[in-house]
């Protein structure tokens, strides 16, 4: 297995398929916006490729222009190959690539306290906790939909300079009239995300 960065055409083609199947609407930003970012450097769409070629999985990483944060935008294995161990060599590999101070920021939905529906949402943040992912202390609202957040680092930074970075990395993108519009970092206690909408450029 190697982890290499997809190609425009690879990109396409994992989202059109694989990441179309395995994230709902309200939390899969649009292609182009991803094709922006990558253009101006900030974003890296990284591939597990098998011994054949063939896709095993994919980590899309959003970095702030420091290069130290980097926001994991989406981890995804694809249908028919989940549950053999893929997602966590993927996770390993990919905080591996880079220097060993990075700090790594993850968005994780959260629960609702529905049983019924949270039982995928659990399932995820055991995963990360199991590939040593740290729950820090706030959570996040991105486009009406409520995150918990958390990190990977080698020490990690005291939790407001963690904020700062995660709040610096969607500003970078948006401009501050948007941002304020759309995302909350931190959601406050007691604070409502706002209605769900979609990515907006």
């Amino acid at each position: 297995m190697h982890l290499s960065v997809m190609s425009p055409e690879e990109l396409k083609k994992a989202y059109e398929t694989d990441l179309k199947e395995a994230f709902p609407p309200a939390e899969l930003k649009p292609l182009k916006a991803m094709e922006a970012m990558r253009r101006r450097g900030t974003y890296d769409p990284l591939c597990l490729y098998g011994e054949a070629g063939e896709a095993l999985g994919y980590i899309l990483l959003w970095k702030h222009e420091d290069g130290r944060y980097i926001l994991i935008d989406y981890l995804c294995v694809p249908a028919g190959k989940r549950n053999g161990g893929t997602g966590g060599k993927l996770l390993q590999m990919a905080l591996a690539r880079y220097p060993s101070d990075t700090v790594f920021i993850g968005e994780s939905e959260a629960p609702s306290g529905d049983p019924a529906s949270d039982g995928l949402i659990l399932r995820r943040l055991g995963f990360y906790a199991r590939n040593g992912a740290v729950t820090l202390g706030y959570d996040s609202a991105l486009f009406g939909v409520h995150f918990k957040t958390i990190c990977w680092a080698g020490s990690i930074p005291e939790e407001s300079e963690v904020i700062k970075k995660h709040q610096e990395i969607y500003l970078q993108h948006f401009g501050r009239e948007k941002y304020d519009q759309y995302i909350q970092i931190p959601l406050l206690p007691g604070e409502k995300p706002r209605p769900v909408a979609d990515w907006t450029e």
